[in-house]
C-alpha cells in the first residue's frame, strides 16, 4: 500500500509550542514525516515479534495447550498469531524465547504438561488455581530449566512429595495435597519466598532457617511440621513468618523482637516460654500466639 500525502492541503497547519511541549515543528512536512516514521516503527516491531517467536517454543506451547484439553480460554494460542503475543506468554525481546508462562485460574483439570520441559528459557511458571493433579514433575527446577526463579502451583490438587529438584528462588506450592517431608537438599538451596501452607507435609522444616539466608517470607501453616523453633536462627531479611497449626515446639527465638514483621503467626503449636517483646511483635494480637502449650507475656497472660 502506498500512502499519498497532499502537502498543500496542510500548508496552513502549524504546531504551536506551549509550556509542556518539548519539541516544536515549524514545518508541516515535519509532522507528516514524524507520523510516517511512527507507522513504520510500529509495523517493523510487529514483524519483529512474529520473526522472533521461537518455532520450537511455539510447538511446545501448542503441546501444553493440547495437554490442558484445548480450553476455550487458550483459543488465542494458535499459529496465526505470534506466540509472544499469546495471553499469558512473554518472550525475550532479543531471542524470541519464551520466558514467562501463566495459565492462571482457568479450572483446568490435567497433570502438569511434560512439554513445559521444552521451554528451556523459562524464568517464571504460574499455573495457580486450576485443578491440576498428579505429582510435581522433577523438571520444574533449575536442573532442567536453568533460568527458572518463580514457580507458582498453589491452589491445585497436586499430590505426592515435593521433588528435590524444586529449588526455585520463589517456590509457591500452598493449597495442594502434598505429602512427605521437605527434601534435605533444600538446606543448601537459595530461597527468597517459600509457601507450603495447607498441605499434608510432615517432618523437620528447620533447614529452611539460617541467619545469612535470603529467605524473607516463609509460610508453613496447617501442616504436620515438627521441629524446635528455639534452636533455629531467623534469617536477617525475614519479615514474614507464618507457621501456625503445626506441631512446632520450643520457644520463640529472642531475635524475633528485633524484626520488622509484616506478618507473624505461631498459633496452635506446642510452644512455651515468654514472647519476645519488640515494637513489631506488639503489632500482633492474641490470636497470633494462641493455642500453644505455655507461651506467656504480652499479648497473652503475663509470665509467672
Amino acid at each position: 500500500m502506498v500512502l499519498q500525502i497532499d502537502h498543500e492541503s496542510i500548508e496552513s497547519f502549524d504546531l504551536k509550542r506551549d509550556s509542556n511541549t518539548i519539541m516544536e515543528f515549524t514545518n508541516p512536512r515535519d509532522v507528516v514525516t514524524t507520523a510516517l516514521l511512527a507507522v513504520l516503527v510500529l509495523a517493523a516491531a510487529a514483524r519483529t515479534d512474529a520473526a522472533l517467536c521461537n518455532k520450537f517454543d511455539e510447538a511446545a506451547l501448542l503441546a501444553v495447550k493440547s495437554a490442558f484439553g484445548n480450553p476455550s480460554a487458550l483459543s488465542g494460542w494458535n499459529s496465526t498469531v505470534a506466540c509472544c503475543s499469546w495471553d499469558g506468554i512473554s518472550c525475550n525481546a532479543a531471542t524470541g524465547r519464551v520466558t514467562d508462562l501463566t495459565v492462571f485460574s482457568l479450572d483446568i483439570s490435567a497433570p502438569v504438561p511434560a512439554a513445559i520441559a521444552n521451554l528451556t528459557a523459562l524464568q517464571t511458571v504460574n499455573l495457580a488455581y486450576n485443578q491440576l493433579h498428579g505429582s510435581i514433575p522433577a523438571f520444574l527446577g533449575p536442573h532442567a530449566l536453568p533460568n527458572l526463579t518463580f514457580l507458582r502451583l498453589d491452589g491445585n490438587r497436586l499430590s505426592g512429595p515435593i521433588p528435590p529438584t524444586a529449588t526455585v528462588f520463589n517456590l509457591l506450592l500452598a493449597g495442594n495435597q502434598l505429602t512427605g517431608q521437605i527434601p534435605a537438599n533444600f538446606a543448601d538451596a537459595v530461597f527468597g519466598e517459600v509457601r507450603l501452607s495447607d498441605n499434608q507435609l510432615t517432618g523437620d522444616a528447620s533447614m529452611l532457617f539460617g541467619t545469612k539466608k535470603q529467605l524473607n517470607a516463609l509460610f508453613l501453616s496447617r501442616n504436620g511440621f515438627r521441629f524446635d523453633l528455639g534452636r533455629v536462627e531467623l534469617p536477617e531479611v525475614m519479615d514474614i513468618l507464618e507457621i501456625d497449626h503445626n506441631m512446632v515446639y520450643g520457644s520463640i527465638p529472642a531475635a524475633a523482637a528485633a524484626r520488622k514483621w509484616l506478618a507473624f503467626n505461631v498459633s496452635y503449636n506446642q510452644l512455651c516460654g515468654p514472647i519476645p517483646q519488640g515494637k513489631y511483635t506488639h503489632r500482633f494480637g492474641p490470636k497470633h500466639f494462641a493455642g500453644n502449650k505455655c507461651l506467656c507475656g504480652r499479648p497473652l497472660a503475663p509470665c509467672t
